[in-house]
Formats: C-alpha cells, sequence, structure tokens
C-alpha cells in the first residue's frame, strides 16, 4: 500500500499534506513508513472522513504538524503519522539547548507525544535564538489541550519525573487511568 493513494482519497488531508512536504518510502524509512501504514489504517472509514472534514479547518502548527480532536497528525523522514486522539496518553514540550566552547547557540522546543504503545513521537520542532523567552513548544500543546479537553480530558501534560516513572513503570496502568479520566461523567 502506498501511503499518497490512501490519502489521496480524502482531498482536504492531501492538501494539507502538501503543504507540509513530501511522503515518500527509501531505504532509510522503511520501518517508520510501515509504522505510518499501520497507524493509518487503525482508523475506521467514518473517522478518516471525519478527519478530512477537521483538515479543511485545522492550522499547520510549527510548519510540521495539524492537531485535530480525532487527531494528531505530522509529517517526519518523509512519513505521514496519525496518532489517533484515543491513542494518546501523555504530552510535554522537551527543550534541548545548544552550545559551542560553553556559549549558548540556540534552542530547540519539540512537542513529544507518548501512546498507548508507549512509543515516542516527536510531533514537531522549533528552533529559537538562545535568549528568547519564546516557548513554541509549549504554546502548541496548550492549543492541543484546549482542542483535546472536549473529547480526551483525561490526557496527561508536562514532564516530570513522577509522571515519567507512573507513564513507563506501568503503561497498561497509565493507559486504564487516562481512560477512565477521560470518560464522560
Amino acid at each position: 500500500m502506498d501511503m499518497n493513494d490512501a490519502i489521496a482519497q480524502y482531498p482536504a488531508i492531501a492538501a494539507k499534506v502538501a503543504q507540509i512536504g513530501k511522503i515518500k518510502q527509501g531505504h532509510l524509512n522503511k520501518k517508520a513508513y510501515a509504522r505510518s501504514i499501520e497507524e493509518w489504517n487503525s482508523f475506521m472509514p467514518e473517522e478518516l472522513a471525519k478527519l478530512n472534514q477537521e483538515f479543511e479547518s485545522a492550522e499547520i502548527v510549527m510548519k510540521r504538524a495539524v492537531f485535530t480532536p480525532t487527531a494528531v497528525c505530522y509529517l517526519s523522514e518523509g512519513c505521514f503519522h496519525c496518532i489517533p486522539a484515543r491513542d494518546i496518553i501523555w504530552v510535554y514540550a522537551y527543550v534541548i539547548k545548544e552550545s559551542m566552547n560553553l556559549i549558548p547557540t540556540g534552542k530547540e522546543h519539540q512537542v513529544r507525544i507518548i501512546d498507548r504503545s508507549g512509543e515516542m513521537h516527536i510531533v514537531c520542532t522549533s528552533r529559537t535564538g538562545p535568549f528568547t523567552k519564546k516557548t513554541p513548544a509549549t504554546d502548541a500543546i496548550g492549543n492541543l489541550k484546549t482542542m483535546l479537553d472536549a473529547s480526551r480530558p483525561g490526557i496527561l501534560y508536562g514532564y516530570s519525573k513522577e509522571l515519567e516513572q507512573f507513564v513507563f513503570g506501568n503503561l497498561p496502568a497509565a493507559c486504564a487511568k487516562v481512560d477512565e479520566d477521560s470518560q464522560p461523567k
């Protein structure tokens, strides 16, 4: 199955993907490409139709991702990944400080998502100067939280050692807790 052919059936998704970049399978991304096809196939046809409608008005976040109430989609290494909102367990920002000879040269801000299988997705990244107060990843996560709170309020946000131990110490229990907290009351 070719990912471009699968996406072509959904014009709004295909248009946004074309704005973000190109999908192509190569020698270096075979496993990631296969994983992206598995993620795509995990959606029901009704969910894909709903996702297509949501993509019409969705904005591109940090040049590589699109957030909707149904899924978080991003382009990485020539692969189009779609993480269903029902599989998102934990979302946090990660900042890498770069320096040369102990002199700060910049920062890379990443939005990271941990899904139900325990896999980490680096959804989008942005670079800033070394002394800027901008926090593009934190801002993007705030937008994502606002969007997903209606359908999945139990998702964990932010980073702490305790959260990391909770999620990776017993992943099935963490998934159950997020699912339980996301149930309508």
